[in-house]
């Protein structure tokens, strides 16, 4: 039982943080893992994020749905009340074994090598934190997904519009590509967004820059920096890509 509430916790710091699929895959009796994840939640380790998705109404009371549609049940999401508790069951846990042989080189290869990954969420919650500062009037704010699509940040306003985010954690800068993905994947989702919003770690194309349609707002680590609010990260001179609200 200790393996299965462990395994459950390091499935959800791995995976993708569906609550059907991690409970399969730790448990062999559903009500079981059901009733640990529960625990987990009144002990204040993991939160529940539920599902945005809104299912397919009949336009009229006869109408039938498609057979998959009539079966089809959103799949919530969960995330962990700390990040360390997402860095020990995604890092620590799987390995207490090699840690425990004194084999911690291995680890912290895994680690380094694996970091981008995990700090890549971390990233998008601090954007949408940054979103909560510089826009009014949020009615709601977070990770969407449905059968089709997913979208990094998906935010609704009091008045009925909506904005849409994509946060890329690499390298590389953020080039219209992303843009365009973005655009699509709010078209399959059925949102017609007031904003898209990138966040980039490592900037944006010239590209992008020159031909940034009025609709898009970008922000980079600078943003982040400077909202920090600590006086070595503020920034004398806003770059091309940065925006008042």
């Amino acid at each position: 039982m200790e393996f299965d509430n462990m395994h459950l916790l390091s499935t959800f710091a791995v995976g993708d943080r569906k609550i059907p699929s991690a409970i399969k895959k730790s448990f062999t009796d559903e009500k079981t893992g059901y009733e640990t994840l529960s625990n987990f939640f009144n002990n204040h380790i993991l939160i529940k994020e539920p599902s945005r998705e809104e299912l397919p109404k009949k336009s009229h009371p006869k109408q039938k749905l498609k057979k998959e549609l009539r079966r089809y049940r959103p799949q919530h999401k969960v995330r962990f009340a700390k990040p360390f508790y997402r860095f020990w069951f995604r890092y620590i846990y799987p390995f207490h074994d090699l840690i425990q042989e004194n084999k911690d080189d291995e680890v912290i290869r895994f680690i380094l090598e694996d970091l981008e990954n995990y700090v890549s969420f971390t990233f998008e919650e601090l954007a949408a934190e940054l979103l909560k500062e510089k826009i009014n009037n949020i009615s709601s704010i977070g990770s969407y997904w449905d059968r089709k699509v997913e979208i990094d940040l998906l935010v609704k306003q009091t008045d009925g519009r909506t904005i849409v985010a994509e946060c890329k954690w690499k390298n590389s800068k953020i080039c219209k590509k992303t843009l365009t993905s973005l655009q699509k994947k709010a078209s399959i989702a059925g949102f017609e967004p007031e904003l898209y919003v990138l966040f980039s770690k490592s900037g944006f194309s010239n590209e992008l820059l020159k031909n940034r349609p009025q609709n898009v707002l970008l922000f980079d680590l600078e943003d982040f920096k400077e909202w920090s609010e600590e006086e070595v990260y503020r920034k004398k001179e806003k770059s091309p890509y940065s925006f008042e609200f």
